[in-house]
């Protein structure tokens, strides 16, 4: 086994081998060859409800928009945090999460965001991110409130504010700024917000 799968990073694979597996685990399973190849005849049916139960239905599928100052940004601790379930990925914590988009908002004033959710949603995206650049930015992208309304409105589709952790050092720097002082900015880092040690981990 690779290190990315030791690590659970490709736990959100899903098979129907697994599946048949976890239904013999929790159900016949036997030190006797018999009872144990019987148990892995499951008809059409059973294995269909058994995948869709505790597979594909369960899977929740995002996509990921970034502040376009961050172009050129590998999506390191985007991953690490969704891998890790920290920061706006915390909420998925007992949940599969699939990744099925990754684009910049364009440059301002965010064209690309007016696009790109449609694509995902094609996809089967059910909830887009924000990335955590366009809070810790300087200054921050002033059209956070649009994108968040447009959003839903135009694709019936989720939005969150937010990926990894704030980091440390912008949040130290912001705080001296008073950036974040209106209260709407309150919603804004909800999501992302964390303790000081989780965010010292994101500098």
């Amino acid at each position: 086994m690779d290190d990315f799968s030791r690590r659970g990073f490709c736990k959100n694979v899903l098979a129907i081998p697994l599946i048949v597996s976890s239904s013999v685990v929790l159900g016949k399973c036997s030190n006797n060859r018999k009872d144990a190849e019987s148990s892995l005849k499951l008809s059409d049916s059973e294995l269909m409800t058994s995948y869709s139960e505790k597979g594909e239905s369960t899977v929740k599928k995002v996509g990921i928009i970034i502040c376009d100052r961050w172009n050129t940004c590998a999506g390191g601790k985007c991953l690490r945090s969704l891998r890790n379930r920290e920061g706006a990925f915390e909420r998925y914590k007992d949940e599969e999460v699939e990744l099925v988009g990754y684009t910049t908002c364009g440059g301002c004033p965010g064209g690309n965001v007016e696009y790109a959710p449609e694509e995902m949603k094609k996809n089967g995206a059910e909830i887009v991110h924000l990335a955590t650049g366009f809070v810790v930015g300087y200054p921050p992208c002033p059209y956070i409130e649009h994108f968040s309304k447009f959003i839903p409105e135009k694709y019936d589709m989720e939005v969150v504010i937010g990926t990894h952790p704030i980091p440390e050092k912008y949040y130290i720097t912001h705080q001296n700024l008073k950036t974040w002082e209106d209260p709407e900015w309150k919603e804004f880092l909800k999501e992302t917000l964390t303790d000081r040690e989780t965010r010292l981990k994101y500098n």
